[in-house]
Protein backbone atom coordinates (compact mmCIF):
# COMPACT_ATOMS: atom_id res chain seq x y z
CA UNK A 1 0.00 0.00 0.00
CA UNK A 2 2.85 2.57 0.77
CA UNK A 3 4.38 1.50 -2.41
CA UNK A 4 1.34 2.70 -4.40
CA UNK A 5 1.12 5.40 -2.56
CA UNK A 6 4.79 6.47 -3.19
CA UNK A 7 4.49 5.78 -7.00
CA UNK A 8 1.52 7.73 -7.84
CA UNK A 9 2.62 10.94 -5.64
CA UNK A 10 6.10 10.71 -8.14
CA UNK A 11 4.19 9.93 -11.11
CA UNK A 12 1.64 13.46 -10.29
CA UNK A 13 5.21 15.42 -8.76
CA UNK A 14 7.04 14.28 -12.25
CA UNK A 15 3.85 15.67 -14.36
CA UNK A 16 4.18 18.99 -12.81
CA UNK A 17 5.20 22.20 -13.95
CA UNK A 18 6.99 25.03 -12.38
CA UNK A 19 5.26 28.28 -12.77
CA UNK A 20 5.79 30.82 -15.77
CA UNK A 21 7.45 33.44 -14.58
CA UNK A 22 6.09 36.93 -15.97
CA UNK A 23 8.90 37.56 -19.13
CA UNK A 24 7.96 33.72 -20.44
CA UNK A 25 4.18 34.46 -20.03
CA UNK A 26 4.93 37.82 -21.97
CA UNK A 27 7.10 36.43 -24.70
CA UNK A 28 4.75 33.55 -25.22
CA UNK A 29 1.77 35.82 -25.69
CA UNK A 30 3.39 37.97 -28.12
CA UNK A 31 4.82 35.11 -30.21
CA UNK A 32 0.93 33.70 -30.01
CA UNK A 33 -0.64 36.92 -31.33
CA UNK A 34 2.08 37.50 -33.82
CA UNK A 35 2.14 33.78 -35.33
CA UNK A 36 -1.48 34.07 -35.60
CA UNK A 37 -1.79 37.69 -37.57
CA UNK A 38 -2.72 40.18 -34.82
CA UNK A 39 -1.54 43.57 -34.41
CA UNK A 40 0.68 44.44 -32.05
CA UNK A 41 -1.79 46.51 -30.22
CA UNK A 42 -4.60 44.37 -30.74
CA UNK A 43 -7.66 43.42 -28.77
CA UNK A 44 -6.49 40.14 -27.56
CA UNK A 45 -3.96 41.74 -25.87
CA UNK A 46 -6.01 44.24 -23.98
CA UNK A 47 -8.15 40.97 -23.01
CA UNK A 48 -5.40 39.13 -22.05
CA UNK A 49 -3.80 42.33 -19.76
CA UNK A 50 -7.13 42.70 -18.38
CA UNK A 51 -7.35 38.61 -17.27
CA UNK A 52 -3.90 38.41 -16.38
CA UNK A 53 -4.15 41.74 -13.01
CA UNK A 54 -1.41 39.53 -10.68
CA UNK A 55 1.16 39.43 -14.01
CA UNK A 56 2.69 42.91 -14.94
CA UNK A 57 3.44 43.20 -18.42
CA UNK A 58 6.76 43.21 -19.91
CA UNK A 59 6.66 44.90 -23.40
CA UNK A 60 10.47 44.08 -24.20
CA UNK A 61 9.32 40.44 -23.54
CA UNK A 62 6.29 40.60 -25.54
CA UNK A 63 8.04 42.59 -28.50
CA UNK A 64 10.41 39.67 -28.76
CA UNK A 65 7.81 37.37 -28.84
CA UNK A 66 5.61 38.89 -31.13
CA UNK A 67 8.33 39.98 -33.64
CA UNK A 68 9.61 35.88 -33.85
CA UNK A 69 5.69 34.68 -34.09
CA UNK A 70 5.15 37.43 -36.77
CA UNK A 71 8.24 36.54 -38.75
CA UNK A 72 6.66 32.42 -38.47
CA UNK A 73 3.50 34.09 -39.44
CA UNK A 74 4.68 36.30 -42.33
CA UNK A 75 6.79 33.45 -44.20
CA UNK A 76 6.29 33.87 -47.86
CA UNK A 77 6.55 30.07 -48.27
CA UNK A 78 3.51 29.33 -46.31
CA UNK A 79 1.54 32.49 -47.65
CA UNK A 80 0.23 30.19 -50.72
CA UNK A 81 -1.35 28.12 -47.70
CA UNK A 82 -2.82 30.42 -45.68
CA UNK A 83 -4.80 31.81 -49.37
CA UNK A 84 -6.14 28.79 -50.26
CA UNK A 85 -7.22 28.47 -46.42
CA UNK A 86 -9.88 31.47 -46.88
CA UNK A 87 -7.08 34.16 -44.97
CA UNK A 88 -8.05 36.87 -46.13
CA UNK A 89 -4.37 39.38 -46.50
CA UNK A 90 -5.34 42.60 -45.13
CA UNK A 91 -2.17 44.15 -45.22
CA UNK A 92 -0.80 41.82 -41.74
CA UNK A 93 2.74 41.54 -43.48
CA UNK A 94 3.17 45.24 -44.62
CA UNK A 95 6.67 45.33 -42.73
CA UNK A 96 7.81 42.03 -43.91
CA UNK A 97 11.00 41.54 -45.97
CA UNK A 98 9.67 39.50 -48.70
CA UNK A 99 6.31 41.43 -49.03
CA UNK A 100 6.27 41.34 -52.69
CA UNK A 101 6.39 37.66 -52.86
CA UNK A 102 4.23 37.36 -49.72
CA UNK A 103 1.28 39.25 -50.87
CA UNK A 104 1.82 37.53 -54.86
CA UNK A 105 1.64 33.97 -52.83
CA UNK A 106 -1.03 35.04 -50.37
CA UNK A 107 -2.88 35.95 -53.38
CA UNK A 108 -2.26 33.22 -55.46
CA UNK A 109 -3.61 30.83 -52.22
CA UNK A 110 -6.54 33.10 -52.38
CA UNK A 111 -8.03 32.66 -55.90
CA UNK A 112 -7.34 28.82 -55.46
CA UNK A 113 -9.85 29.50 -52.41
CA UNK A 114 -12.34 31.49 -54.36
CA UNK A 115 -12.10 29.23 -57.40
CA UNK A 116 -12.82 25.62 -55.55
CA UNK A 117 -16.04 24.02 -55.68
CA UNK A 118 -17.34 23.65 -52.20
CA UNK A 119 -19.69 20.29 -52.60
CA UNK A 120 -22.24 20.97 -49.87
CA UNK A 121 -24.64 17.96 -49.21
CA UNK A 122 -26.82 18.81 -46.74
Amino acid sequence: MRNTVLIALLFTAGCSTAPQSDDEFWYKQGYRLGSNGYAYQSQALTEIQQAQTKRSFIETDYRQGYQEGKAVYCDPFKAFDKGRAGVRYIGQCAGAENKTMLRAEWERGWQAFIGMDFDFHP
